[in-house]
């Protein structure tokens, strides 16, 4: 019940302040992404390096280039979901695409001076690390409405005060009459028969997470290679619900149905620091180690609801000067993240590597904003509450090339992100599971990697108490990248 109502308060806020676990999590959970040939092995370059995507996971791998490159990704996705509420089940998708990476790498050679280094680099880009492009749909019917809760809200708070407490729900369903109220107990009640209500509702959502990065890092004796890199996150979060319910009987009232919509904006940015080492025990066994900083940022929310009724006769929308509106900055601290790796090098055959990250999403913090112009907020409560729901986390990625010819490569990988929510709050069915594959040309002066990318989740989505949709997702990517060696 805990869970359900958390979730409540997620999309319809009953205060100034909607920031929530939900957000902990879905800026703390990032399953990387970049180039094609890093997309093609999972993400799973953590002791091997020569990647310009390598400064998001292990900076020490930007340490293995001997030369300066410069490289572009393209991406293509086609997000497929399957939802299941009350045994109805709804197929919806999106196809979107982009940038997906870019940088160069500058390569100077330091072994004529002494001191055993031999070759450092810098190294500018960007990687897209997580895209929030989606949409899902579920429909069915249930005798559970919107407006049994937004009632409930508001026992005991007259009318003229609801656009205080309650503005973005209570209030909006009061203006556009689905709810009527009862002065003698200061209750609301919904104009709902007994009968079973239609639900429909789509939710969109767009945006991502990408990282602005600067590295320098080193190779030492063909040996060891350390590296740094500093992030700067963007995030950008767009969600959209559109939420419609039907009656199934109209009898006894002049209500026929209604809609709510609810539409949330944040962006903002962050920093991060990232280092690390790879160590070569011999020409075949390669060990690297990865440390990842928390990225503090701060972002901005923006928020608005609306409603429109459907009455026998009428419809009635809600006024425009009423619509509710509502921003708030914040801080925001994610988990610090531990990245240890183990690669085999098969002669001139090929590789694999496996890495294993740790994370532990209890770390997530919200702090209130320094911006004098907000109202300050202890987020005591929030952050209390996210410790109990969250637990740590070890992600496995596992990646492996194949030299098929002199300049033809095979690759392939897999990479699990276990469950970010205790077993008990039933938020997530499963963790993220990815599977990758792609192949790559390579000359001496330039190459091309086409990667694909297929990953699958299960999430419970509770809309409100009393309504759940099971939502299966299931994403292909491809990936095609270009590079030159300068």
């Amino acid at each position: 019940m805990i869970r359900c109502i958390s979730l409540f308060l997620i999309l319809f806020p009953l205060l100034a302040f909607s920031q929530n676990e939900t957000d902990l999590y879905r800026y703390s959970r990032t399953t990387y992404g970049g180039s094609a040939r890093f997309e093609s092995m999972a993400g799973s370059f953590g002791a091997l390096g020569a990647d310009m995507s390598c400064s998001q996971t292990n900076p020490a791998g930007m340490g293995r280039f001997s030369s300066s490159k410069a490289e572009m990704t393209f991406f293509g996705a086609r997000v497929h979901n399957q939802s299941n509420f009350n045994q109805t089940v709804t197929s919806s998708g999106i196809f979107t695409g982009g940038l997906s990476n870019i940088g160069i790498v500058i390569t100077t050679d330091a072994s004529i001076k002494p001191g055993g280094i031999l070759y450092q680099q810098l190294g500018l880009g960007m990687n897209r690390i997580e895209s929030f492009r989606n949409t899902f749909n579920y429909q069915g019917a249930q005798f559970e409405s919107l407006l049994d809760g937004f009632a409930d809200q508001a026992e005991g708070i007259e009318p003229a005060s609801l656009n205080d407490y309650f503005p973005f729900s209570t209030f909006v369903a009061y203006q556009t009459y689905a709810l009527d109220y009862y002065a003698p107990t200061q209750s609301y009640y919904s104009l709902l028969n007994s009968g079973d209500v239609y639900h429909d509702r789509t939710v969109e959502t767009y945006g991502g997470q990408n990282e602005l990065f600067i590295s320098y890092s080193i190779n030492y004796l063909n040996r060891v290679y350390v590296g740094s890199s500093i992030g700067f996150r963007y995030h950008r979060y767009e969600e959209a619900i559109s939420h419609k319910e039907t009656l199934t009987d109209t009898s006894n009232t002049p209500l026929r149905s209604f809609e709510y919509n609810y539409d949330l904006n944040t962006s903002g940015w962050g920093t991060n620091l990232k280092v690390g080492a790879i160590y070569l025990v011999n020409e075949s066994v390669r060990t690297g180690f990865a440390f990842h900083s928390p990225t503090f940022g701060e972002l901005t929310d923006s928020w608005s609801a609306n409603m429109t009724s459907h009455f026998q006769d009428s419809t009635v929308y809600l006024p425009s000067h009423l619509v509710p509106t509502g921003n708030y900055r914040y801080r925001i601290r994610n988990p610090i993240r531990l990245i240890g790796s183990l690669a085999y090098v098969f002669s001139t055959r090929g590789c694999i590597n496996i890495d294993l990250e740790y994370i532990d999403y209890r770390m997530a913090h919200f702090r209130s904003t320094k911006d004098k112009t907000y109202l300050p907020y202890s987020y005591s409560a929030e952050n209390d509450y996210a410790k109990t729901v969250f637990r740590p986390a070890l992600n496995v990625r596992l990646g492996g090339e194949y030299i098929v010819a002199s300049i033809l490569y095979l690759r392939g990988g897999i990479a699990y992100y276990p469950k970010a929510f205790k077993e008990e709050i039933d938020i997530e069915n499963s963790g993220d599971f990815l599977v990758t594959t792609g192949a790559g040309i390579k000359t001496k002066r330039f190459y091309v990697d086409l990667a694909l990318k297929f990953r699958s989740s299960s999430k419970n989505y509770n809309a409100f108490y009393g309504s759940e949709a099971r939502i299966n997702s299931f994403t292909q990517h491809v990936f095609l990248s270009g590079g030159i060696t300068l």
